[in-house]
């Protein structure tokens, strides 16, 4: 945790992003010791030499050695809650779908960060979502096909999935929409159609255990897959095998007909 600390603070820094909030750089008497001992403030000091930035900040001197068992012991704020009292709805669920599409973006991988939260900085993640204000619709979408099929595909992964479709082209948006709608209501499908095979898939995935579904890539990858041969107009008599190590598919440009 220490580490994880100077490292952010020094990558604040060196984004010219780091913030002085009033806490002091502490340093407190020992009664077994001549000198005075650092109680509060290593980690920001040695940011300051790792990314060789300064900053002017408050020093406190002569506290009791004691009180450095009391420093930091307040939970951190958290990003929904930043998020939250930026106004924004959903916070919760706009992080998480995020940190998600963040690592989908920069990573290209659709999974859990395994074990924790990945190593996003507030304003990073803030930032990436000032700048891409459909990941609002995004949640929006995902949350209502996570409702209908719930228990079947997470609602991070569908998220994902709008958001690779909106994200290929400038018209896509509102063909992810569709998409989505048609999975939702499976009004007016053939047997044959990928989304009708798609909807029976996740009929069946939801009255599975999630030990024995499929991981979020494979379900990401399928998505996609299904998503290419209904804009394409094609048929399928079977949905396609993912491998658990698939490369993700690419998004097709080649929409057969004129979609409402």
């Amino acid at each position: 945790m220490a580490s994880l600390a100077r490292a952010r603070h020094t990558k604040a820094m060196q984004d010219k992003r780091f913030m002085t909030t009033g806490d002091t750089i502490k340093f407190g008497n020992h009664p077994e010791f001549a000198w005075s001992l650092m109680l509060d403030g290593q980690h920001r000091l040695a940011a300051g030499v790792d990314s060789g930035s300064s900053f002017i900040i408050g020093v406190a001197a002569g506290i009791d050695h004691e009180a450095q068992q009391y420093t930091d012991t307040g939970r951190p704020r958290k990003v929904h809650e930043t998020l939250s009292l930026n106004g924004e709805q959903n916070a919760g669920k706009l992080e998480t779908l995020s940190r998600w599409v963040y690592r989908l973006e920069h990573e290209g991988t659709v999974r859990k960060h395994g074990g924790g939260r990945d190593s996003l900085l507030v304003y990073e993640l803030t930032d990436f979502i000032q700048e891409n204000p459909i990941l609002r619709d995004c949640v929006t979408v995902s949350r209502a096909t996570y409702r209908r099929f719930k228990g079947a595909v997470n609602m991070l992964t569908l998220g994902c999935v709008w958001w690779y479709i909106a994200r290929a082209h400038h018209t896509y948006p509102a063909l992810a929409d569709e998409y989505f709608a048609r999975i939702t209501d499976g009004t007016g499908l053939g047997a044959k159609d990928p989304v009708y095979l798609l909807r029976e898939r996740l009929h069946s995935l939801s009255t599975m255990k999630a030990t024995a579904k499929p991981s979020p890539h494979q379900q990401f990858c399928l998505l996609i897959e299904v998503f290419n041969a209904w804009t394409e107009g094609r048929t399928m008599r079977r949905l396609p095998s993912i491998a658990i190590d698939n490369p993700l598919p690419k998004v097709t440009h080649k929409a057969a007909i004129t979609r409402s």
